[in-house]
């Protein structure tokens, strides 16, 4: 029997995706190491944690936001510039909450949590939609171009 992506998606839990583990940094964290690891790594955010605690985190948005209009200098801390005490989602919530947290809240990167509030890992927006693309490939290389259309038949010879 074929699930549909709401089945699934109310089912599958945070845990069991390819959460992003290598994006912790230190409150003490220079703003240029931070550019440079987001840029190596090819993040779009890093986790500001300390004995693996989530104190903040530190987006793309953030450097656009705090930083590209500002001359900051690039030694200040990532613990003066960092979103603190960010929205957390927990290993054994569903896949579907965490995709409304996300879309309710504007957010594309969303630090994850055990039972105990330790830091677990960083879900994005590109781990939900490889998620989905990898589960339901016909379904979403058939998606009309735009949002809006309405596709007669799948493209295709």
């Amino acid at each position: 029997m074929l699930r549909t992506i709401e089945e699934i998606l109310l089912e599958v839990r945070i845990n069991q995706l390819r959460l992003q583990h290598d994006h912790k940094v230190s409150p003490e964290t220079s703003l240029g190491e931070i550019y440079r690891i987001l840029e190596e790594r090819r993040h779009g955010a890093v986790l500001v944690s300390e004995e693996d605690r989530v104190l903040g985190i530190f987006t793309e948005r953030d450097m656009l936001y705090r930083t590209a209009l500002e001359a900051v200098d690039p030694s200040t801390p990532i613990r003066d510039l960092m979103t603190p005490d960010p929205v957390t989602l927990t290993k054994d919530q569903r896949l579907a909450d965490a995709i409304r947290t996300m879309v309710e809240g504007g957010y594309r990167h969303l630090p994850v949590v055990d039972k105990k509030g330790r830091e677990a890992g960083l879900l994005s927006t590109r781990v939900v939609l490889s998620f989905i693309a990898d589960h339901f490939p016909e379904e979403v290389l058939n998606l009309p171009p735009r949002l809006h259309q309405q596709m007669q038949q799948p493209e295709g010879g």
